[in-house]
């Protein structure tokens, strides 16, 4: 049985683990050459030292809830200099401690998660790694930087926001403005999911569900709780097209809905007010 927000045993399977360590080495070889004074565009007010404390203590804050299956206190280290080259260092050695304590876990042993409270260690490699990734985005936006990123696992980022953080932040009071379904669709790979609002729900309490698996030709079951995310489209929705890559970046609000690689159809102000909810911290 797989945790709450993670594809295990999909045709998206994918190594979070192994891709994480990827990603933490290319944040910490960027990290060794920036201008750590910069301001990050993705994340108002911090420079990119905060960025790469908050990234490092992050990782560290997981590692302990994966060795103890329990939920654990913020992390609030910091690197001893502030030069770049001490700065990656530090970050290296937080990112190569998760690593050792994901690769190690097994994944199917219960763990408390922040989204969903009972779950398993698997929850945690996949959030690491869409940590990392988004970061990269920011830490590259700050150098004034683009950053490729991997459609796989873009999609996968995609996903997880639906799954994990929507419910998320609709527990801790961010509901997002959603009256109607809107399909989300990935032009490269042909993955889409559709948002819907629970049937019954007053027009102002929408907000996902995670309904696992996909729809049938028959209506979905009903649940109760916030609205249903599934993997298919839906006639009626209203549509957000784009690459797997903008799309997730669109949802972690490093895209604006603008963007024209963003193709909207349907209703514009329901799409806009949908995408410019807190779907993400």
């Amino acid at each position: 049985m797989s945790a709450p927000g993670t594809r295990r045993g999909t045709v998206a399977d994918l190594d979070h683990v192994e891709l994480f360590a990827a990603a933490a080495e290319r944040f910490a070889v960027a990290v060794a050459g920036c201008d750590l004074r910069a301001l990050v565009p993705g994340c108002p007010g911090w420079s990119t030292y905060d960025l790469v404390c908050h990234l490092g203590n992050v990782h560290a804050w997981a590692a302990t809830i994966v060795e103890t299956g329990a939920a654990a206190v913020d992390q609030n280290d910091e690197p001893r200099s502030r030069k770049p080259r001490a700065v990656s260092e530090w970050y290296a050695g937080k990112a190569e401690d998760l690593y050792e304590v994901l690769r190690g876990a097994d994944p199917d042993a219960a763990c408390w998660n922040f989204a969903f409270g009972e779950g398993e260690a698997a929850f945690w490699g996949r959030r690491q790694l869409h940590e990392t990734t988004i970061h990269q985005v920011d830490l590259d936006a700050a150098a004034g930087r683009d950053t490729e990123l991997a459609t796989e696992v873009c999609t996968d980022g995609v996903d997880e926001v639906l799954r994990v953080f929507l419910h998320r932040m609709h527990h801790r009071g961010h509901r997002a403005a959603l009256t109607a379904p809107v399909c989300l669709v990935a032009t490269d790979t042909d993955d889409a999911w559709t948002v819907s609002p629970r049937v019954g729900a007053p027009r102002d309490a929408g907000v996902p569900v995670q309904v696992r698996g996909s729809v049938s030709e028959s209506a979905p079951p009903v649940v109760t709780g916030p609205p249903v995310v599934v993997e298919r489209r839906h006639p009626s929705a209203d549509r957000v097209e784009a690459p797997a890559d903008v799309l997730y970046r669109l949802l972690w609000q490093r895209c604006p809905v603008e963007d024209p690689a963003v193709s909207v159809s349907g209703d514009p102000a329901r799409v806009a007010a949908f995408l410019g909810s807190r779907l993400v911290p």
